[in-house]
Order: C-alpha cells, then sequence, then structure tokens
C-alpha cells in the first residue's frame, strides 16, 4: 500500500528530544514490537534475513521500541555461547557497517538497553518521544505505552521501572536471577492479556495532545499490535505492526517505508508475513 502525505512548512522544534534526518536519506524503515529471542525462532529468522537483505535498502533503520521480548542488562552480551541477541546485534552492526543509519527506541519489554548494546550494534538509541525532522515535516516517534493513559496498573509500573534506582538495584542482581525475573514477568502478562477482552489501546486524545505540544502534524508508534492510519483533524497517527511468524493465528511482519521528497514523503507499509523463513 502506497501513499503521499503532504508536507507542511517548516516549524520551530518544540521537543528537546530530535532526531536530525540527514540529506541523503531517500528511505528510512520502521518497525516496532518484532519481540525477538529464543521463544520466536522464526520471527527471529525472519528479521535476521530482513536485515541481511532488504533492509540494505534503507538509508536509515528506526526501531520503536521492544527489539527484544525480554533484555535484563547489556551483559547478556558478554555470556556464552552467543544466543539469538547476539545475532541480531551483529546483524545490526552489519547493517550499520554497511551505511544505514540505526536508530532504537527503548520499549515496555527491553526498557534497559544501554550504551554498550547501542555500541554493539553500530545504533544511537533515541528518547521516547523523539521528534523526527526530515526538512519540512515533523514526525513525532514514540513505542506508544505511555499513550495508553486507561491501564493504570501499567503506568505504575512503567514509572517505576524507570526510576533510575530502581533499575540500578535490579541490574546489581546476578545475571541469571535477572533472567528468571523476566520469564516470571513475561508469564504474568501473558495470563494478564488472556484475561483481558481485548489489549489497552492508545488514548486519540492523549496522542492528539502529544501532536498539537510538539507542533507536528504526524505521529508513528508501536506497542498496541494494531496497525492502522487514523486520521484526525488533519493530525496523522499511524500505528505499526508487531512481528509474529510464530504463535499468531495470522501471521504478521510488516516495514512502514517512508521516501521524503522535497514536498510530500511516499508511505508504504510492506507485508512480509507471507514470505518464507
Amino acid at each position: 500500500m502506497k501513499s503521499e502525505v503532504e508536507a507542511p512548512g517548516a516549524q520551530q522544534p518544540a521537543l528537546p528530544a530530535t532526531l536530525r534526518g540527514q540529506p541523503q536519506w531517500r528511505r528510512l524503515a520502521l518497525v516496532s514490537d518484532l519481540h525477538l529471542g529464543p521463544q520466536a525462532p522464526r520471527t527471529t529468522a525472519a528479521f535476521l534475513g530482513w536485515l541481511r537483505g532488504p533492509a540494505r535498502r534503507a538509508d536509515a533503520l528506526l526501531i520503536l521500541g521492544d527489539l527484544f521480548e525480554t533484555w535484563v542488562g547489556d551483559d547478556l552480551l558478554e555470556q556464552a555461547p552467543a544466543d539469538e541477541h547476539h545475532a541480531v546485534c551483529e546483524a545490526l552492526a552489519a547493517l550499520s557497517a554497511g551505511g544505514c543509519s540505526v536508530a532504537v527506541q527503548r520499549g515496555n519489554r527491553d526498557f534497559l538497553l544501554g550504551e554498550h548494546f547501542a555500541r554493539r550494534c553500530g545504533a544511537r538509541l533515541i528518547d521516547d518521544p523523539c521528534l523526527l525532522d526530515l526538512g519540512t515535516q515533523r514526525i513525532l516517534l514514540s513505542h506508544g505505552d505511555a499513550l495508553c493513559i486507561d491501564d493504570h496498573a501499567y503506568l505504575r509500573w512503567r514509572a517505576t521501572c524507570r526510576d533510575p534506582r530502581w533499575q540500578a538495584g535490579f541490574l546489581a542482581q546476578p545475571l541469571a536471577q535477572r533472567q528468571q525475573q523476566a520469564l516470571a514477568a513475561r508469564e504474568q502478562s501473558r495470563q494478564r492479556q488472556a484475561a483481558m477482552e481485548q489489549l489497552g489501546d492508545a488514548d486519540p486524545g492523549e496522542a492528539r495532545k502529544w501532536l498539537l505540544d510538539a507542533k507536528a502534524p504526524w505521529m508513528i508508534h508501536g506497542h498496541t499490535h494494531r496497525p492502522r492510519d487514523h486520521w484526525q483533524d488533519a493530525q496523522l497517527r499511524q500505528v505499526l505492526s508487531d512481528w509474529d511468524l510464530d504463535q499468531a493465528a495470522r501471521p504478521r511482519a510488516q516495514v512502514l517505508w517512508l521516501q521524503p521528497r522535497p514536498r510530500w514523503i511516499g508511505v508504504e507499509r510492506e507485508d512480509l508475513s507471507a514470505r518464507p523463513t
């Protein structure tokens, strides 16, 4: 699916977190919610294959959170033998070495991604939200979990686990102990989601407020696993697809491609779910 989005005139940035696009960026790829790891071998293999092939058409790759199902600290990369986490980092590093700019937001599953991870991948960690400046266009990027304001219990947990003091205490524990806690938390999350009639969705009013505060007409986020384009009052909110080629009744894997032009930006959702892994 391809479309064109009219680009308004340049506006003064309203947020301190800004990712400035480079003039040579003619194709940007955006993904989120891959949830990679040993529990998702087909999804992980598909993403690795994409990184080693079609992703090389991108001048920039933006990963908007939940690259991994769990991340209990960058010292994961020091353990042996190498596992799926190492393979993903090596593939991202190779993509970066080939000239593609890689930027990663932290999600609700991998909020402990740190600078050691970024260096291993040749990537840049970006804030959430982050304003992508593409010349005449400003796009607000977010993982999207903070937009789900009706989920009060989760927002309380989010505030706790993003506290530097909590993170320091958690990271001070032995790696194996952190991994066991992450497995237990993942199981609790799965049971909670199964008990809910539907996953929490992003609040349209909150999204509109974010866009007005940022003086941006366009937002791209993930987290909700509900890919769709939402138009309201000349504002566009695009929701990215999650990736699931292992457990989903309907396999999912999408890349959102942006192609900046002087007065417009081409937009394409590429569906990879039917491709062999």
